[in-house]
Formats: structure tokens, sequence, C-alpha cells
């Protein structure tokens, strides 16, 4: 499989604006990073509308499963409620990674 253009060259506008806003927040900045998941997203063939990942460590591995969305959050929830309430404060599990679909924020992998 070709690597693909991905980053900086691909995107500069879209990057100098990241790295302004980096500057901006440089405490926060400290927090996050960019992330590239297309090659994740064709080789596995996956929907993040029907999918999120579930993250651990075990030893010096992060272990990142991509599985049934509804299913994770119907058992963790034991139903009846959204997915922001599952994985917020009283959970052991946190989203950690997010993508943006229009103006929203969509989890996309949640790490415990």
């Amino acid at each position: 499989m070709p690597v693909p253009e991905v980053g900086p060259k691909a995107d500069p506008e879209f990057f100098e604006e990241i790295q302004e806003l980096f500057k901006k927040h440089p405490e926060a900045a400290k927090k996050y990073s960019i992330r590239f998941v297309g090659g994740e997203i064709a080789a596995l063939k996956l929907d993040f509308d029907q999918t999120v990942g579930l993250s651990r460590l075990e030893g010096n591995q992060l272990v990142t499963e991509f599985v049934d969305r509804a299913t994770l959050i119907q058992n963790e929830s034991g139903g009846g409620f959204e997915e922001e309430e599952v994985l917020g404060e009283e959970s052991a599990r946190f989203c950690c990674e997010w993508v943006v679909i229009g103006n929203r924020r969509k989890c996309i992998r949640i790490c415990s």
C-alpha cells in the first residue's frame, strides 16, 4: 500500500491554524496532539458512527480494539443514557480522541 500524503505538507493551511491555536493555548497544547486516522479507517473499514476504539494499557503497549458503539454505550450505561453521560466523570473510562464533524465533536477512542 502506498504511503499517503498527510500532515503539514498535505494540509498546510490547516496545520498553520492549528500551530497558531497551540501557541495561543500553550498549556492545553501540552495535553493534545494531531493524529492521522485515515489509514486505520481505510485498512480496518471503520465507520465511527457505528464503531468506537476502546484502548487500554498492557505493560508498555497501548492496545486498541474497535467495538460496536451502541453495544458499548448500552453495556456501560445500562441503557437510556447518552454517550457523554456514560463517558463522563463517573466512569473509569474517558474519551481520549475526538473527530469534528460539522459543528459536533464525536468520540472515536475511549481510554481506561
